[in-house]
């Protein structure tokens, strides 16, 4: 008796062509159940032929080698199931992890079987350039959370959290656009970054146009932005001036540019992207000006720059932060 061939559990039913890529991506031979099933399940459909196709295209979008031991022993820890079942969840995450440690990148989660549904996660940190489904591009700022939602008519992402900078080509008449709370932008060949922040969504236009509109109020137009300008808040009006491109782009080169803020505002600035962490200990201290050009992948050299150029006393606390004082 030919052992049972494994199949999707409940929280696969909608995602079989994943299910099938983990399953036969694990790194090691697949056994005859394995072959069996995927056989019976890629000869039922045409469209499941393509499904698994475009889950290998979006493997290889991720730029790692899939053979890499790092991905192997991530893809067969989540792969491992005494039912001999795996969930989507578990199957893709073990893939996209791999992904992470060879990488040292963000995650790209496939969700459904197409590389035209995902979410592009990175961690504290972390940076990340991916391309989309179009052949455009985005970077994501660390903590940043976008997903993507393509299809033949239309180029539409989402922007959960964070920050992303967009190189988008021209399509024909699918503009690409980008919702982050209550803001939808949309733009053909163009450059551009979008944050979302406590105060709402921040808009810099590096180059081409952008159509802002608001999404609270039947998607209505609100401002047209042009290259060099930023646009600001929430609602029905749309704050706009120009923008300084290179410093407000800088963090896609690791770097943050300050120019004559508060240390306050630099320092909330420097943790929402470093995987340090530096404290401000005292009001005159968050009130000292800074200018300057940092790495904000080099806590230690950050906070010796501030304790040497700024008359300000740093010590690192046993859980490693940053506290930063004025000095007496």
């Amino acid at each position: 008796m030919s052992p049972a061939s494994p199949t999707p559990d409940n929280d696969d039913h909608d995602d079989p062509a994943a299910f099938w890529f983990a399953r036969m991506n694990s790194g090691a031979r697949p056994g005859q159940a394995d072959e069996e099933g995927f056989r019976a399940w890629i000869e039922a459909d045409p469209d499941n032929k393509q499904a698994y196709r475009q889950c290998q295209i979006a493997w290889g979008a991720l730029g790692v080698e899939a053979g890499a031991p790092d991905v192997l022993a991530l893809r067969a820890r989540a792969l491992k199931s005494d039912s001999g079942a795996v969930t989507r969840r578990r199957a893709l995450f073990g893939l996209t992890g791999g992904a992470v440690a060879a990488a040292g990148a963000g995650v790209w989660v496939l969700s459904a079987s197409s590389p035209a549904s995902a979410l592009i996660v990175t961690g504290a940190g972390q940076r990340m350039t991916a391309p989309l489904p179009d052949g455009s591009e985005v970077t994501l700022a660390p903590l940043t959370r976008l997903r993507l939602d393509y299809a033949s008519d239309r180029r539409r992402v989402r922007l959960e959290e964070g920050q992303a900078y967009f190189n988008v080509l021209a399509d024909g008449d699918r503009p690409l656009t980008v919702i982050a709370g209550d803001r939808a932008m949309s733009a053909g060949a163009s450059r551009f970054q979008v944050s979302l922040l406590d105060e709402g969504p921040d808009i810099v236009v590096e180059e081409g146009a952008l159509t802002v509109a608001d999404r609270r109020n039947g998607s209505r137009i609100v401002a047209n932005l042009a290259a060099g300008q930023r646009g600001t808040g929430e609602g029905a009006e749309l704050r706009i001036a120009s923008v300084d491109v290179e410093s407000a782009t800088a963090w896609r080169l690791g770097r943050l540019v300050v120019r004559d803020k508060p240390l306050s505002e630099v320092v909330e600035t420097f943790n929402r992207y470093s995987s340090d962490h530096l404290v401000i200990g005292d009001d005159r201290a968050g009130k000292v000006r800074i200018s300057g050009s940092f790495r904000y992948d080099a806590g230690r050299e950050f906070a010796q720059g501030l304790a040497s150029g700024f008359d300000l006393d740093v010590v690192q606390t046993p859980d490693g932060t940053w506290r930063i004082d004025a000095s007496d």
